[in-house]
């Protein structure tokens, strides 16, 4: 009958321990809206996983692929998934009876002054003992405890995934920003520079008035301070352009030193991509750090239902099988043979000092505070997605109205100059109509990179591309 009981038990356990249990937590559909505030006719999310080639600069390709291949923050995320692979392998081994081989070899010799050595007329008994054999013991996983840790370290596994996104998505915004910022002090410095050498004409030229009596030497002083204002907008224009290189090289994992950007004076900053955020629900699935979020609380969860099996008895199973001997020649003969099995052994809590409910308490909490960061996580995410296509359309508006500003500041500009060549305005009015153009000039140029930020901010809010069919290899 206990043979019976111990193989229903032993197939029991099977069953229950071979499945691992379904955790889905409840998602927060509720705070998630029909569409964004901001965005155009419903379309789908279909951005490239190599979502940089939209801009279609070779340079910019380049830094970022670069990039992904060697900065150590991939392998981290590369060691991160192997090592949460290989805590799924150790919790499903739990799931298995564990078997030990040993051997061994002993000399003993009793007392002859104990109540055995009276007994035996004050004799002694010794001798050798040599041991072969196996041991076994399985915890029996009746309350699937081992299915809820094998559940949360395959949530793990998941999470390390999610992580290993958000550093591909981090690093190339972040190698996609700086490049920007790299291109637009390149840009601002050719403009400074010509406009540098407009003024060092200019300033000749009054100059020569002032030593011909034809001008004041007002005029010649704002010339000559509109020349030193252009070399100082020049040495910050040079500061920008280093700082950005060496973050790059950083990200590239090159020394400053041996790191540059191809230069090109007549690079031209590109066009806006049209990038559709697709429908806000998508972003529970495209974000990697929600994605992150979720299967940290499917862990907590299977963590909560560990904390609330602990009521239940534990039912373990232990044996043994080997050989014993005085001599090694007959270690192996069959009147050698011992064997255990048993015992079948249940452990039920019945005092504790309440750390098994303290436990269960701190279990739930720490899953409900996922629950409501997740949320908080949410409404950031999409408020996020929000502020980028308001970006991104405000720096479309004002490309339009800086274009039209920019044409009015050179019509105005010409218009200084030919009335300064009449004589019916003083140099100011000329050194003004001048400023307010390479201001124009600036905020247009400017306008151009706040677009390609806000587009590379949006791509970066919804996740980044999530079409696998071009995806870097690591």
């Amino acid at each position: 009958m206990l043979k019976k009981t111990m193989i229903c038990t032993v197939l029991a356990s099977l069953l229950a321990g071979c499945a691992t249990p379904a955790l889905q937590p409840p998602a927060p559909t509720e705070l998630v809206p029909a569409s964004y505030q901001h965005a155009g006719a419903p379309a789908a999310h279909d951005l490239p996983r190599q979502w940089w080639r939209l801009y279609h600069d070779a340079t910019l390709n380049q830094l970022v692929e670069t990039t992904l291949r060697d900065n150590p923050y991939t392998q981290v995320a590369h060691l991160r998934q192997i090592a949460a692979e290989a805590q799924t392998r150790l919790a499903n081994a739990d799931r298995l009876p564990q078997l030990n081989a040993g051997v061994g070899f002993s000399n003993s010799r009793t007392s002859t002054n104990t109540a055995l050595g009276q007994i035996l007329g004050h004799q002694t008994i010794s001798g050798d003992k040599i041991t072969a054999g196996f041991d076994a013991a399985w915890q029996i996983d009746v309350w699937n405890r081992v299915g809820y840790a094998v559940a949360a370290a395959k949530a793990g596994v998941e999470a390390e995934q999610a992580f290993a996104r958000m550093v591909e998505q981090t690093l190339s915004w972040e190698v996609a920003t700086t490049y920007w910022q790299y291109r637009l002090a390149e840009s601002d410095l050719t403009l400074l520079t010509d406009i540098r050498q407009q003024r060092a004409e200019a300033e000749s030229v009054q100059a020569g008035r002032f030593d011909a009596g034809l001008s004041s030497e007002l005029d010649l002083a704002r010339a000559r301070l509109e020349l030193k204002n252009a070399d100082v907008e020049i040495e910050d224009a040079r500061k920008r352009l280093s700082l950005a290189e060496h973050e790059l090289a950083t990200l590239t994992v090159k020394p400053v030193a041996e790191f540059s950007v191809p230069r090109d004076a007549a690079y031209r900053l590109p066009d806006v991509p049209a990038i559709s955020p697709g429908l806000p629900a998508s972003i529970l699935r495209q974000r990697p750090d929600l994605a992150q979020s979720a299967q940290n609380i499917r862990a907590l969860l299977a963590q909560k239902e560990i904390a609330d099996t602990a009521f239940y008895p534990s039912i373990s199973l232990t044996g043994n099988f080997g050989f014993a001997s005085m001599e090694l020649r007959n270690l192996t003969n069959s009147d050698s043979r011992q064997f255990t099995l048993g015992p079948l052994a249940i452990s039920l809590p019945i005092l504790d000092g309440g750390r098994i409910r303290a436990n269960q308490k701190i279990a739930d909490a720490r899953y409900q505070e996922a629950l409501n960061v997740h949320k908080v996580q949410l409404l950031i995410a999409l408020r996020e997605v929000d502020d980028a296509l308001t970006e991104v359309e405000s720096c479309r508006t004002q490309a339009g109205l800086l274009d039209a500003a920019l044409e009015s500041a050179r019509r105005v500009s010409l218009l200084a100059k030919a009335r300064y060549d009449k004589g019916a305005v003083n140099y100011l009015e000329v050194t003004q109509a001048e400023r307010d153009l390479s201001t124009a000039e600036l905020k247009f140029r400017r306008n151009q990179l706040k677009g390609l930020l806000a587009s590379t901010q949006l791509v970066y809010v919804l996740g980044g591309g999530w079409k696998d069919e071009a995806a870097p290899t690591r």
